[in-house]
């Protein structure tokens, strides 16, 4: 069952997963902006099949992964947009906000299990597990094309792997 953002405190009690799940802007930046020097993004996937284009990236450290992200492109895009299919190591939300013209739809969210295709392989590519996961999807619309992003949030979002950027451990003597 897919839910509105004003739905979210009914079913999610965690403070901070809401907060990552309702994030505004580009999830990109606020990833980079919790996980410093230890930001990691990686490109899993990125093939073209039965009408449409598909990427799947993680977000979040080398160490643990925050975010499973998948892209779907409809050849129609494509054919308007081709530079799509060549984004590289950027993310989608990087991409798009460097164009004009772009809008996005609000966000609807689903907590999802293990059995749901994109679950699976968000926890193929993450490690693992059976845990069912909080997804959020949204279509942006290039100049009246449109694209679908569905973003998994794994267990770890906002905690995990932040010892990557710290270095190593200092003690400090004060006083006497």
């Amino acid at each position: 069952m897919w839910l509105p953002a004003s739905a979210l405190g009914c079913y999610e009690g965690d403070a901070v997963l809401r907060s990552w799940l309702a994030t505004p802007g580009l999830l990109t930046e606020r990833v980079r902006e919790a996980t410093g020097a230890a930001f990691h993004l990686e490109v899993l996937a990125e093939d073209a099949r039965h009408g449409e284009h598909r990427r799947a990236i993680v977000l979040g450290t080398r160490t643990a992964p925050w975010i499973y992200a998948e892209t779907t492109i409809p050849d129609a895009t494509l054919a308007q947009h081709a530079w799509l299919a060549r984004m590289g190591e950027v993310s989608l939300g990087e991409t798009l906000a460097a164009h004009g013209g772009v809008t996005r739809s609000g966000f609807a969210f689903a907590r999802l299990t293990a059995d749901e295709p994109l679950v699976a392989r968000a926890l193929a590519h993450c490690g693992g597990g059976t845990a069912a996961l909080w997804v959020r999807r949204s279509e942006f619309s290039l100049q009246g094309a449109l694209l679908t992003v569905q973003e998994a949030f794994l267990p770890g979002i906002g905690r995990a792997g932040l010892a990557d950027a710290a270095g190593p451990a200092r003690s400090v003597r004060r006083g006497p």
